[in-house]
């Protein structure tokens, strides 16, 4: 049996781990997971949609170009989200492990599989890749807040009080510094 084969058939049990394997990394996974409407769960879904596209790719033994934009969808959530790059890319690997449970569990050897050890380079190469689209996504993020740095707009964005809530908050003092001069 080929590997490709195998990942057709248990497609639909392999992208639900693998899903579960990813949100486990939120701190809040049961949220993500709730709701499939795009507008009520953008995450969530973005996470799930981009998994199934990766493994459908896989499945199929496409060239790997092909998962570059539901890759590049998924870490640029996880690189605006702060994790490490080893948080953030980690999940990729975790397909393997997933993968070899589910060949146990079937009672296959993997050695002994069709393309089996091409499907892990391939995976390693999906890995290198989401590695290289994380950094791009951090220094597209530092990019924009030096930018922001630079023209005066951190004001607003790095916990700072906005102007007019600080305007107000001056004319209650005013208000209340004149009331005790009274």
């Amino acid at each position: 049996m080929k590997i490709e084969d195998f990942l057709f058939e248990m497609r639909a049990g392999l992208e639900k781990k693998w899903v579960k394997m990813l949100l486990s990394t939120y701190e809040s996974p049961a949220f993500l997971n709730i709701h499939q409407n795009r507008f009520a769960n953008p995450v969530g879904v973005t996470l799930a949609s981009g998994l199934e596209a990766i493994l459908k790719l896989l499945a199929k033994g496409e060239d790997l170009s092909g998962a570059a934009g539901p890759l590049e969808d998924i870490i640029k959530i996880r690189a605006v989200q702060e994790f490490t790059p080893t948080a953030a890319v980690s999940f990729v690997f975790g397909l393997k492990q997933i993968v070899r449970e589910a060949l146990v569990r079937e009672k296959l050897d993997p050695a002994g599989m069709e393309g089996y050890f091409q499907f892990e380079e391939r995976v390693d190469s999906l890995a290198l890749m989401a590695f290289d689209l994380y950094m791009a996504s951090r220094e597209r993020l530092f990019r924009v807040r030096l930018h922001e740095l630079t023209n005066g707009n951190y004001t607003l964005t790095d916990g700072a009080i906005c102007p007019s809530a600080l305007l107000r908050r001056e004319r209650g003092k005013s208000a209340a510094e004149q009331s005790n001069l009274s």
